[in-house]
């Protein structure tokens, strides 16, 4: 059975990889944080508006 060979860590296209696989992972990070804070900004305008209805509601009648 073969051994799998590995590259050296001191290889220059290793370190490249792990460089674009971090810019990779920021940018993706990035943008699920941003999706997640317009998300928790829409719920958060949606629960005053309904708090703000129902108060008015119950102030009307």
């Amino acid at each position: 059975m073969a051994k799998p060979s590995y590259k050296s860590i001191n290889d220059p296209q290793a370190g490249d990889k792990i460089q674009q696989f971090r810019q990779d992972l920021d940018q993706e990070l990035e943008h699920a944080i941003e999706g997640h804070e317009f998300k928790m900004v829409y719920i958060g305008i949606a629960t005053l508006i309904a708090f703000a209805s129902v108060i008015y509601l119950a102030w009307k009648y």
